[in-house]
């Protein structure tokens, strides 16, 4: 890579030290550790007290939906041979898919096994009494790739719907909006109220196929992506911040800097950190702010919801707003997540305030490289991955100062 003023930020600097240290990092494994370690001992030295959350998480977002979307076409099957019984086991997928997509909890999918995992936190305690806690998050696992992450068909799936269409806004939505209906249908033959065409049952099933086959194949392919913006980035801003932080901080807050594990899995760091945080931190005086993806596209306050819209807290997206202004001299806008979710979606579900900034390039409708095996530090734009941590520390130091 040439050498440039933008690459020799610190941040910059930051991320291609961490992408030296694994090609991949997927959750459990031994390189996912690896990365998280070494930021360990790097925050310990600038005075951080470092602690890890051992859990436990099935590792394989994809293989579940496969696995949920695939029972489906199963449980449609044997409507052949019983119309109750496949009422019933389509509504079961439903219900499990409905709860985990919300991150509320896995039913189905604990039938997947997981794997040991971990948290990083690294805690600069307040100065005086406490009165405001930011916890920063960005994850340390990297994903998987196949099919639908091609970059001509993300373009197509990513891309916002017509108007008339707006419920196609979240990808998911309609699958799981013909799988209600083939439940209904199907109760309603069991009962003998009403016997739908083979045409009707058939046309329902065809997005909950594709999306059974769009997982399937992320699954057999089972290759892992460098994932250097996505999210070496968010780390290597976090370590930065860190430093920066330990050496200005005010009187009264308390910073957490967290890279979690398992985000790429379906947020399990994040989920099993909120599980504890409700006997670690106040949700009154508590906000988090989640870095994930700084490069690559422009910069965004992500608006969460896999199925529906999770809305933003007012006062985190208006302090995001003030600071690209500050920094960059542009408004900062929110931006609809399609699908997936970022580790906030896990903190606003349990109450707390949460918003995740990301880069999404207006022409790709992602991250570019997004989940591909071009995601490699030297793809990374280094001035947005500098300009995106100067509007986190912007962010970062409003918020404190209010």
């Amino acid at each position: 890579m040439e050498v440039t003023r933008d690459a020799e930020k610190p941040v910059v600097q930051a991320l291609f030290w961490l992408a030296g240290l694994a090609k991949t990092r997927l959750t459990g494994t031994p390189e996912e550790r690896a990365v998280q370690q070494a930021i360990a001992e790097r925050l310990e030295r600038a005075g951080y007290t470092v602690a890890w959350q051992p859990f436990r998480f099935a590792p394989h977002i994809y293989g579940g939906m496969a696995m949920h979307f695939g029972l489906a076409l199963a449980f449609l099957w044997v409507g052949h041979y019983s119309f109750a019984l496949s009422a019933l086991g389509l509504a079961v997928v439903w219900v499990s898919f409905f709860v985990e997509a919300t991150r509320r909890k896995h039913v189905l999918r604990k039938l997947w096994p997981t794997v040991a995992t971990q948290n990083l936190l690294a805690t600069l305690p307040s100065k005086g009494p406490l009165r405001r806690r930011i916890v920063l998050l960005a994850h340390a696992d990297s994903a998987y790739t196949g099919f639908m992450f091609n970059p001509a068909v993300l373009k197509a799936l990513a891309a916002p719907p017509p108007k008339a269409l707006w419920f196609l806004r979240k990808q998911l939505a309609l699958p799981m909006a013909t799988l209600a209906t083939l439940v209904v249908l199907q109760a309603l033959a069991s009962l003998g109220v009403y016997f739908a065409p083979t045409w009707l049952t058939s046309l329902l099933a065809i997005p909950v196929a594709i999306a059974f086959f769009a997982n399937f194949d992320v699954l057999v392919r089972n290759t892992v992506v460098p994932g250097a913006a996505d999210n070496l980035s968010g780390c290597a801003a976090q370590v930065i911040l860190a430093e920066q932080w330990a050496k200005e901080r005010p009187d009264g807050v308390e910073v957490v800097f967290a890279f979690t594990g398992a985000e790429e899995a379906g947020t399990g760091g994040a989920a099993h950190l909120a599980s504890l945080a409700p006997n670690m931190w106040d949700r009154a005086n508590t906000d988090v702010f989640v870095l994930d993806t700084l490069s690559n596209g422009d910069l965004y306050a992500l608006e969460e919801g896999e199925l529906y819209r999770v809305p933003q807290p007012p006062e985190l997206l208006a302090c995001a707003q003030a600071a690209s202004r500050e920094v960059a001299q542009k408004e900062l806008s929110p931006y609809i997540i399609p699908a997936g979710a970022t580790d906030a979606l896990v903190f606003l579900i349990n109450g707390y305030r949460a918003i995740a900034l990301t880069c999404i390039d207006p022409v790709q409708h992602a991250p570019r490289n997004y989940h591909h095996p071009n995601d490699t530090a030297e793809r990374v734009d280094p001035a947005q991955l500098d300009e995106s941590t100067r509007i986190a520390w912007a962010m970062l130091t409003r918020r404190a100062a209010e």
